[in-house]
């Protein structure tokens, strides 16, 4: 019972990390054709931070181990997508190329 719990936790802890990095990207799109550059920042900031500890406060419930596997899920996601979204590196170009 113990371990669905967690990965009941871990999941939910996914999809956070999903919501929370997809809307960070989908911010920084933004950033050139927006007025406001620095509000759209700031507001898509607490607006992410408010859902993240929203969604980390209900997935805890007071359990510690629940907190740990969701924020294994929320990292784990974070590492996917930069595996997925990172630009191909090419030979002969940087600092050492």
């Amino acid at each position: 019972m113990q371990v669905m719990t967690w990965l009941l936790a871990f999941l939910s802890g996914a999809i956070l990390g999903t919501f929370f990095f997809g809307s960070l990207w989908f911010t920084v799109r933004q950033l050139p054709t927006t007025g406001w550059p620095v509000r759209l920042i700031v507001g898509s900031y607490f607006g992410r931070m408010a859902i993240a500890l929203l969604g980390f406060y209900l997935i805890m419930q007071g359990d510690w181990t629940r907190a740990i596997s969701g924020l294994v899920g929320f990292i784990s996601i974070r590492f996917m997508l930069i595996r997925r979204f990172q630009p191909a590196r090419r030979e002969g170009f940087g600092p050492l190329g």
